[in-house]
């Protein structure tokens, strides 16, 4: 579907409804521009145009990219446009921006608070930046650890009473195979779960720690990989139900997720099984593949996500910069 271009200084050539917008001060606001004729497909009604950034919904439920410059996205306004599209869609995609790695760490700062990448520091020159590089390889057990976990479905910060507000990942090297991304939006899908069970499941406890997640990475962990993944994350009680300032409604599931307090193993760990299938279905999630010069933001609290395998000689390379978070973990 062909987008028109608007620019500012041209009002009167603007469709009545666009005029309309702007002379009553919504010209800052998100603007759809609905299809003319019933023979349009539904799909082609996805095209969301904002002054100055263009922006196309992905799916129905999640994600929604982007087309805008290095300078859009870090002028005055375009920060806070991101955060309103990422409450809205929880994953924005910036094809191909090829944002620096100064620009990576301006911009988690104009988003809020850049997390310093203390627990993840590699001595690296982008950390000094604040920022992580993300790729296999790494000598030091507990960041090749960090890496492989990558793997399966989890939320960044289960460790803390306030995890990371948005996440944002910066592609230096795409993987010749594999090393995509996937996306779970957790919103959408507790609030797509019937009434009665989103009840019981606001009544439980989760226990999150490091041994959750690397359970899926080792065979046959030593005590000594037991002492060094509880030093790291120990056992960390949270609601399993996270109620947001606005009134959504998260769940604390993922590879963290070790057992449900208050049941038996089995038991707990097949409800939170079950709550993985449901909130990782296909219509409540998105894959990137990705290219060099791609900037992929996320809405921390609201998804979970992973990368897929891929080999350590791929090539793949992120540069990730963490927004520190504004919301402790309360129950619903």
């Amino acid at each position: 579907m062909a987008v028109r271009s608007f620019e500012r200084d041209s009002l009167s050539q603007r469709p009545f409804a666009l005029q309309w917008l702007w002379q009553a001060g919504y010209g800052a606001r998100t603007v759809v521009l609905r299809g003319q004729g019933s023979a349009q497909k539904e799909d082609e009604d996805k095209v969301i145009r904002r002054i100055d950034m263009i922006v196309e919904e992905i799916t129905p439920a999640i994600g929604a990219r982007i087309t805008a410059t290095t300078e859009q996205v870090l002028a005055d306004g375009g920060p806070e446009r991101i955060l309103e599209l990422l409450n809205a869609r929880g994953v924005l995609v910036f094809p191909q921006l090829f944002l620096s790695d100064e620009g990576l760490a301006a911009l988690a700062n104009r988003l809020g608070d850049m997390e310093a990448a203390t627990v993840t520091a590699d001595g690296s020159d982008v950390n000094r930046l604040g920022i992580y590089r993300i790729e296999r390889g790494k000598t030091d057990t507990n960041h090749a650890d960090y890496v492989a976990g990558n793997d399966y479905w989890h939320m960044d910060g289960t460790s803390y009473d306030v995890p990371g507000k948005a996440t944002l990942l910066k592609c230096e090297s795409p993987p010749k195979s594999g090393g995509e991304t996937d996306f779970a939006h957790l919103f959408a899908a507790f609030a797509a779960l019937p009434a009665s069970r989103q009840n019981e499941l606001k009544q439980l406890e989760v226990i999150h720690c490091m041994r959750g997640a690397m359970r899926y990475v080792y065979d046959a962990p030593t005590e000594a990989d037991y002492a060094r993944w509880d030093a790291v994350f120990p056992e960390t009680p949270h609601p399993l139900v996270w109620r947001m300032r606005d009134g959504r409604h998260t769940l604390l599931i993922g590879s963290t997720a070790y057992r449900l307090a208050h049941h038996e193993d089995d038991a707990g760990r097949a409800v939170l099984e079950e709550l993985l299938a449901w909130c990782t279905q296909p219509q409540f999630t998105y894959q990137h593949v990705w290219q060099q010069g791609d900037l992929v933001i996320f809405n921390n609290p609201g998804l979970l996500h992973r990368s897929r395998p891929y080999d350590e000689h791929s090539g793949r390379i992120l540069h990730r910069a963490t927004v520190k978070g504004a919301e402790p973990i309360v129950a619903a």
